[in-house]
């Protein structure tokens, strides 16, 4: 479920308290539709259930704990979307990403909806529901820039700038050969970079391409190129609820209120929220 991007909560709080509120989705297209729903109907379960999901406290923009200490995020809006739709009566507590699976085994809660990756370890211990997002890559250019698209033969002997050692650089390895690939220890040294014309592109996880070309960094020097890359053998990982195996009812409702938000835009408008630029 923990995917490789990640931001301090402090970041993330900076940017939702001045950033956020003057563009959220004002150039957002319609968001992805990262679940097929199903035609199913409502699953047989009672009204109100009392049910206890858990979040990671420091794994913003999904789950984070907000200044005033109560649970924040996108993943955890989501959820609460997807109770009330289910008619669950959820309650979500933010922990530190260590306790988080532990809990779950322990039947301290009933799902978890941010922290532990969806690996054998957390598979061993618990069911998922679908996948509700899904990380991703990006490509940022310079607003001037003359370059119109993000494939390989349209960036050949472009120089794209990438935080050495991650799996994106290693993407670019293999489908970029024949641009210049540049090596930088962090995405805002590679930002600082673009912004002065040393590379033409760079190249990184989505959202935090997305969160630096809105930033005070780029100053309003940059855009995105083209749209973004999915690749599962590289960077993509799917995000999804745990539900502790004993309680298949609360996933089938957790599956249903996931489908429900989706079609109803609830989905479209929480991310919107939280992410300023079109995420697909």
């Amino acid at each position: 479920m923990r995917p490789s991007v990640k931001f301090t909560t402090s970041l993330w709080l900076i940017l939702a308290t001045v950033f956020l509120p003057e563009v959220a989705y004002s150039q957002q297209s319609a968001a992805p539709a990262f679940r097929t729903v199903e035609d199913k109907p409502p699953p047989d379960i009672a009204e109100n259930l009392p049910v206890k999901l858990l979040a990671d406290a420091d794994f913003a923009p999904f789950s984070f704990r907000s200044r005033t200490g109560s649970p924040a995020g996108l993943s955890v809006e989501l959820a609460i979307a997807a109770c009330e739709r289910a008619r669950l009566n959820c309650t979500v507590e933010v922990r530190p990403y260590g306790e988080i699976l532990g809990a779950l085994e322990r039947g301290e809660a009933d799902a978890v909806i941010t922290g532990p990756r969806l690996d054998e370890i957390a598979l061993s211990a618990a069911e998922t529901t679908r996948p509700y997002f899904r990380t991703m890559g990006r490509f940022a250019v310079a607003d001037a820039t003359s370059l119109t698209a993000a494939d390989g033969n349209a960036l050949s002997g472009a120089s794209i700038g990438a935080v050495k050692d991650t799996l994106h650089a290693r993407w670019l390895e293999a489908y970029y050969g024949k641009s210049k690939l540049v090596p930088f220890d962090t995405l805002a040294a590679a930002g600082d970079a673009l912004k002065t014309g040393k590379i033409d592109a760079l190249f990184g996880d989505n959202l935090q391409v997305i969160y630096w070309v809105s930033g005070e960094g780029a100053a309003g020097c940059c855009k995105l190129l083209g749209s973004s890359f999915s690749d599962f053998d590289f960077f993509s990982r799917n995000l999804a609820f745990l539900v502790r195996p004993d309680k298949p009812d609360i996933r089938a409702a957790l599956d249903y209120g996931l489908d429900q938000a989706q079609a109803s835009g609830a989905t479209e408008k929480i991310i919107s929220t939280y992410v300023p630029l079109p995420v697909w």
